[in-house]
This record gives C-alpha cells, sequence and structure tokens, in this order.
C-alpha cells in the first residue's frame, strides 16, 4: 500500500469513529446540528433513563470516593478525538481527599491542596474546604453562610473562583455595598464529592457550627438516594458504626442481618445486591430523618437553615423525568428548612452539551455554575431571607427579574465567540 493510500485509510478510519462518537452521543455535536436538532434526534439520543443512569452515576461516585466499582466516564479514544490530553476524563478524589478508618465520615477533604483537575485550578484551604482563605474566628460585622453539599456544590471539574458559591459570595457583598451595608458576607464552602446526606449532617455537626455561621444552606440532588446507598454499604463494608439511632432503627427496620452483612475474601460485601434491596425501601425515610436532626441542631444554635433543589446536567434531570424525585426531596426538605429553594428548573433552556464538564460527566461546567448562582440569588432577594441577609426589606429596585446588579443572562459560549460566561 503507497503511503498516499495509507493517509488516505488512516483519515477514513479516524473521521469513521469520530462519526461512530458523534452518533453515540459521547461528544457534543457542533452547535449547528445542535440548534437544529429534531424531536426524531432528541429520541435517538444517548442519554439513559432515570434508572440506568442513577446506577451509572452510583459506579462514577464509587469508583471517585475510591471504593468497590470502577469509575466510570470516557474512553482514551474519545478524549483524543475531541482534542483533550491524556488522562484529562479520569482524575479521581483520592489525590484530594483522605480517609477516614472508622468514622461515619468515611473520608474528606485535604487541608491546602492545590492542583489541576479537568484542567482547571482546584484548591482547598487550611480547613479542608474548597476555595478561598478563612479565619476559624469569624471577623466583625461578618455574615457567615455554611453550603452543605456534595460534588456539584463542591465544584466538581470547574475552576476555584468560578463555583457558584464564590460567585455568591461576592454578588452579596457587591450587592451590599451597593446598598450601603456595611456588613461583609462569608460563603464557606463545606461540600465534599459524594457526601451523602448522613455525612452533610455530620459536617455541619462537627465542623461547620465551629465556624460559627448565621444560616446553613442545604444542598440537595436527585441523586441523593444512591448516595445514601453509596454511604451505607461503605459502612457496612469497613464495619463502621453506624452513629445515629434513626440508622440503626432504619436498618433493623429493613431486616439486616448479620448474614446479609458478610464479607468476601476480598473483604468486600458478599450478598451487597441483597442488602441493597432490603435497604432501598427505607432511602427516603431515612432522608427525612436525617433532615429532622440537622433542623434539630440547627434550632438548638440559633441558626436558621434554608434548603435547596439543585440539578445535574442532563435528561435524567428534565422536567418529565424528574417530577417524582422533586416531589420526594419537596417531601423530606420543606418541612425541616425555613425556606425551600427549588432550582431544578435551572438548565432547562439549555441543551445539555453547553453545560456538561466533559463527555458522559453531567457536572455542571462554568457556565452551569453561574447559571444556578442567578438562580439562587433570584430567589434569595424574592424571599424572606433577604430581610436576614441584609437587614432591610425587600428594596423597591428589586423586582420579579431577579436581583439588581447582577451580570446579564449568559449564553453558550458557542454563541458568543470568544467571550466566556
Amino acid at each position: 500500500m503507497t503511503s498516499n493510500h495509507s493517509a488516505m485509510h488512516a483519515t477514513r478510519t479516524c473521521f469513521a469513529k469520530t462519526l461512530a462518537i458523534l452518533l453515540l452521543g459521547l461528544i457534543p455535536l457542533p452547535v449547528g446540528w445542535v440548534r437544529a436538532r429534531s424531536a426524531v434526534d432528541s429520541a435517538r439520543s444517548n442519554e439513559m433513563n432515570r434508572t440506568d443512569r442513577e446506577i451509572n452515576a452510583g459506579g462514577y461516585y464509587e469508583g471517585l470516593i475510591g471504593t468497590d466499582a470502577p469509575q466510570g466516564g470516557p474512553s482514551e479514544l474519545t478524549l483524543c478525538l475531541i482534542g483533550k490530553p491524556r488522562g484529562w476524563g479520569r482524575p479521581r478524589a483520592s489525590d484530594i481527599k483522605r480517609s477516614l478508618d472508622g468514622d461515619v465520615l468515611m473520608f474528606e477533604l485535604k487541608p491546602n491542596v492545590s492542583q489541576t483537575l479537568f484542567g482547571e485550578p482546584f484548591v482547598t484551604n487550611a480547613f479542608g474546604m474548597r476555595g478561598r482563605p478563612y479565619q476559624f474566628k469569624k471577623p466583625p460585622e461578618t455574615f457567615r453562610i455554611a453550603v452543605l453539599g456534595s460534588s456539584i456544590d463542591m465544584g466538581w471539574g470547574v475552576g476555584t473562583e468560578t463555583t457558584y458559591v464564590n460567585e455568591l459570595e461576592n454578588w452579596l457583598n457587591d450587592h451590599a455595598l451597593k446598598i450601603g451595608l456595611k456588613k461583609r458576607f462569608e460563603v464557606l464552602n463545606f461540600a465534599v464529592p459524594a457526601y451523602s446526606p448522613m455525612q452533610r449532617l455530620e459536617t455541619f455537626r462537627r465542623k461547620a457550627i465551629e465556624f460559627d455561621p448565621d444560616l446553613v444552606l442545604y444542598s440537595a440532588t436527585m441523586l441523593d438516594t444512591r448516595l445514601i446507598e453509596i454511604h451505607l454499604c461503605d459502612m457496612f463494608q469497613s464495619r463502621v458504626d453506624l452513629t445515629y439511632d434513626f440508622l440503626r432503627q432504619a436498618v433493623a427496620k429493613a431486616g439486616i442481618t448479620n448474614r446479609d452483612l458478610r464479607l468476601n475474601a476480598n473483604e468486600k460485601l458478599r450478598d451487597k445486591n441483597a442488602l441493597k434491596a432490603k435497604l432501598r425501601p427505607h432511602y427516603w425515610s431515612i432522608y427525612d430523618a436525617t433532615m429532622n436532626a440537622l433542623a434539630t441542631e440547627c434550632s438548638s444554635a440559633g441558626i436558621p437553615l434554608a434548603s435547596m433543589i439543585i440539578p445535574r446536567v442532563g435528561k435524567a434531570d428534565a422536567p418529565n423525568t424528574r417530577d417524582e424525585a422533586v416531589a420526594a426531596l419537596h417531601a423530606v426538605l420543606a418541612p425541616h428548612t425555613q425556606t425551600l429553594f427549588d432550582l431544578s428548573g435551572t438548565f432547562d433552556d439549555l441543551d445539555p452539551a453547553d453545560l456538561e464538564i466533559g463527555p458522559l460527566d453531567d457536572h455542571p461546567n462554568a457556565l452551569g455554575h453561574h447559571r444556578l448562582f442567578r438562580a439562587l440569588a433570584r430567589a434569595l432577594v424574592n424571599d424572606d431571607l433577604y430581610e436576614t441577609l441584609f437587614d432591610s426589606a425587600r428594596p423597591p429596585d428589586l423586582d420579579d427579574r431577579g436581583p439588581v446588579g447582577l451580570p446579564p443572562r449568559p449564553t453558550p459560549p458557542n454563541d458568543v465567540g470568544d467571550n466566556q460566561p
């Protein structure tokens, strides 16, 4: 075969592989194709249904935190074809977290991390929080908000300064200055990848409360019951004490026996699927009890507790598939929190390809975080919490269009040329 024929063959092979990946939905379609996509094209999308998506997401998180399952994600071929360096889509939390043996938290972020994940800077402060440095003692005339959440809230896959948490802190301080308020704001990010509701509760009890917060903001996603399952199985496998009476009661009600908790030669659960089947009917009652415990702790400390529901990127959280999960979250969050911000529709008007950090990864990118920040800020100024934050009634120059001083609503990067949101 001549060199020309070899080159042509290689070109055709690369094109065929690229086309196959495009058709399978593994990389975003070109902008023009996305905008012109018909309902039939959408029906052929590679998006999984909710059950399959949550099973896959569970494997992703188990791999990310270093438990049994391999981490999901695009192949090296896919990454090469979309111009990403080798290993770009396969970072794990093992480099940024440390294990806690015999501890209900199981793991936590390492302090003073400074590295690159997904091509973006990832920094933790001296207390193991993602983002900016803070003093342990709250400065005078400072209002502190403690955010409890998981990977989206921590900012998995986006730069430190582009997380919605840091954008919120920037806006709160800018708005306070605009209305002549001397108060300053600190939004402390206690979120950790794959943290279940119980780990978020324990984080408040052990860490967040020590920083004297004036408001606790609890973040929930439609994946939370899957994170409950992962956390419980990890505790059983590691022989960690369940800590909370409501967990012990749920396990007893599920009929879990010593036989269900047997380990194999590799010290992994032998009958994990059977164990999950017994536990599954009790996840929402466990979630409700967790929120009740968090609300009780906050009330005893005199700290208001607000909550929010934030979406992942993709059709698994689209309106017609998320309704049941959102209703269930309302049922466990609303009775226990002062305010519930339902931000689940924040991404509905954009194609997932414009919002995901990478192929087959439903964490939001910088644009997604900016959308979350705007949605949360708009909800805050239209709620009674505005008075708690800014020591005044809602000013007349704020209306349903949202907070004054916010930048214009962003559009996907592909629509604005070189201008980034």
